[in-house]
């Protein structure tokens, strides 16, 4: 059983117990529909535009089985953002220089929507998405109530499970691992690290003693990715680097960018246990012109101190932390302790995320708001409706109100 410390978090903003109960458990109980930023349509577009409803579909897994059926690469569908299998989610996808219209029939899809545009849709035009949730096999009593109190239309920013595998939460080990240059325990985890949902005799052997000739002889024919790194392995015995590079680049990226988001559930963690009231070192986030934190920062002190509480409140503002790679800087005063402290826990430094075996997975890092807005709220009995910015987590919010410890139950 995993739980959530195996991916950093180990604290709440909240203190209220929690109602327990569980998420996903029928598929129509959790709703996500995309909001996107600015979508521009125009009849003479070379791209066509699609706003899709999928019922219990990965997104990956729609991109692949929709350009098969049309007869393209999949590098020509981008979308706005991903999202996982268990729900009903609504997207939208954009299939480049596609001149006519389509006619699928796929179970499980309905297309609602269908434009051309001469602009791209791709990762992060999102404003935000909007959830419908349901919790199972809980009670929402006062306790709801109280913890609605204490959030005060914010929530700590935390990655969900979904950033590290739903089923096996290792993309962070597997990333740490190729930042520390042992790309050996790196392809080890990867391949042979077991689910909690099912036990393939095939990993366990890789696990144990990484024979690649046996492994493949019983790992599961759905792992795919997992039985091309065997093969390369069986012809190409110990190149380690060779294996990895059988994955996708945007998979091999999820690993570094996994590691480096349970570094930033550990900071936040650590926060949380001092208080999330800006305080002087403390680095500040502005927002653009829709809200939404961006890259550009100001430092607090005690001479603005005052002005950044107000804008804080407003969301005009939002208190940051690291995201560590070759470029990042800390935060000073109580906050850069944290930081540092937990940089030095992992035993790493800004060195390791220049990666010269695989270069493109390199990483400058950025920052991340600690908290994150809770728009649109409202509540009928057990099911949840909300607004979130791009990039954070329905479930990191829902936590707070179930405060269950295993993974399994988000």
């Amino acid at each position: 059983m995993y739980t959530e410390k195996d991916i950093g978090i180990f604290s709440f903003l909240s203190s209220t117990s929690g109602i327990g109960g569980k998420l996903r458990k029928n598929v129509e109980d959790f709703y996500v529909e995309e909001i996107p930023l600015e979508l521009e349509k125009k009849d003479n577009g070379k791209h066509l535009c699609l706003k899709v409803k999928l019922f219990n579909w990965e997104t990956n897994r729609f991109v692949k089985i929709l350009s098969k059926n049309l007869g393209i690469s999949r590098h020509r569908i981008k979308f706005a953002g991903n999202k996982d299998k268990r729900g009903v989610t609504i997207q939208y996808f954009c299939i480049l220089n596609y001149p006519g219209k389509i006619n699928l029939n796929l179970k499980d899809v309905e297309i609602l929507d269908e434009f051309r545009s001469s602009r791209e849709i791709n990762i992060g035009d999102l404003y935000g998405n909007k959830f419908e949730i349901v919790v199972r096999d809980a009670k929402c009593d006062d306790r709801v109530d109280k913890i609605e109190e204490e959030l005060n239309g914010f929530f700590p920013n935390f990655f969900g499970v979904q950033r590290f595998g739903a089923s096996r939460p290792i993309t962070h080990i597997v990333g740490k691992f190729i930042i520390k240059g042992r790309y050996d325990e790196a392809v080890r985890y990867y391949i042979g690290f077991p689910s909690s949902f099912d036990e393939d005799d095939g990993r366990k052997i890789f696990f144990e003693n990484m024979d690649a000739r046996e492994a493949i002889k019983n790992i599961s024919k759905n792992a795919s990715y997992e039985r091309a790194m065997l093969n390369y392995l069986i012809k190409n015995e110990r190149d380690y680097v060779g294996a990895l590079k059988q994955l996708p680049k945007n998979l091999l990226l999820l690993f570094v960018h996994g590691y480096q988001s349970y570094i930033f559930n550990k900071i936040l963690s650590k926060r949380l246990e001092i208080g999330i009231d800006v305080q002087v070192g403390d680095i500040i986030m502005k927002v653009d012109k829709f809200g939404l934190p961006m890259q550009e920062f100001v430092k607090v002190t005690d001479f603005n101190i005052e002005k950044i509480k107000n804008l804080i409140n407003a969301k005009k503002a939002y208190v940051s932390t690291i995201l560590f790679g070759y470029n990042s800087y800390f935060s000073e005063e109580s906050q850069g302790d944290i930081e540092r402290e937990v940089i030095d826990e992992e035993g790493i430094n800004k060195k390791m995320f220049h990666i010269k075996e695989i270069p493109e997975l390199s990483s400058k890092g950025r920052r991340r708001n600690i908290i994150s807005p809770i728009m649109d709220y409202n509540r009928d009995n057990c099911k949840f409706r909300f607004i979130l910015h791009r990039g954070s987590y329905a479930t990191s919010l829902m936590r707070e109100f179930m405060k269950q410890n295993s993974l399994e139950f988000y």
